[in-house]
This record gives C-alpha cells, structure tokens and sequence, in this order.
C-alpha cells in the first residue's frame, strides 16, 4: 500500500533524480558508466527487497550518541523515508547540534528536484560550523 502511494506522490520526480544522479556520477573523479550501472542494479534490488520492512522499521535499535551534528534534509512527500519515522529517528538521538528541515513539495529527491532550496539548507545550517571547524 504505501508503495503505491509512494509512486503517486514520487514516481514524477523519477527522471530529474536519474538525470542529476546521472549528471553527478559523470562528474565524479574515477567514477564509470559501470558504476553507475551497479549503483542502480542495487536500488533496484535494495527496494525490491526491503521496502517493505520500512513498515516494521524500529528507530530505537539504532539511535545513538553521536559527535557530530545530525541535519535532515527531505522532502515534504518523502514516503521512502516517511517523515514521522525519520522525525522520531532524529529525536531519539543525541548529538550537538541537531535540525530537520523540510523542503516543500516534493518526495525523496529533493536534492535532485529543488536542488536550489536543498542547497540553501545546507549552506544555512551545515556550512558555519565547517568553516568555524577550520
């Protein structure tokens, strides 16, 4: 059920991630065609295979203390990493710095689809502690 929802909300935004997925992979220093290739062989297989478990999925088994700030960063129709879940996730760790923001009017590419608001967040919340780290 929620992958058919899933498909309705996201299956639009599928091409901008496959071409900006694509448009960074030629980017990449030593990445391949290849590389690629296997990349979405393992999507492919890694949805086919545990999508459904994220029904059963236990945030608690793997909250921690971490070191580092945590940020997430998803789209507002992210039903692969549905919000509440991913909301809980953060909630339940302990780290110095934390954020969820979410970016409005898309799903789980919002990297790829609102790249400009995405990268807006980063250099918001993420960018000055890099450069105070220097």
């Amino acid at each position: 059920m929620l992958y058919k929802w899933r498909m309705v909300w996201e299956g639009r935004d599928i091409n901008y991630f496959l071409g900006g997925q694509l448009g960074f992979a030629l980017e990449a220093p030593g990445y391949t065609v290849r590389d690629y290739n296997y990349s979405l062989e393992g999507q492919v297989f890694s949805e086919k295979h545990l999508f459904d478990q994220i029904t059963n999925f236990d945030y608690k088994r793997i909250a921690g203390e971490f070191a580092v700030p945590m940020f997430v960063i998803r789209g507002d129709h992210d039903c692969s990493a549905p919000t509440e879940l991913a909301k809980k996730y953060l909630d339940s760790i302990i780290a110095p710095r934390k954020a969820f923001v979410t970016v409005p009017g898309v799903g789980h590419f919002a990297m790829f689809i609102k790249s400009d608001e995405f990268l807006k967040e980063l250099v918001a919340r993420v960018r000055p502690l890099a450069v105070r780290s220097k």
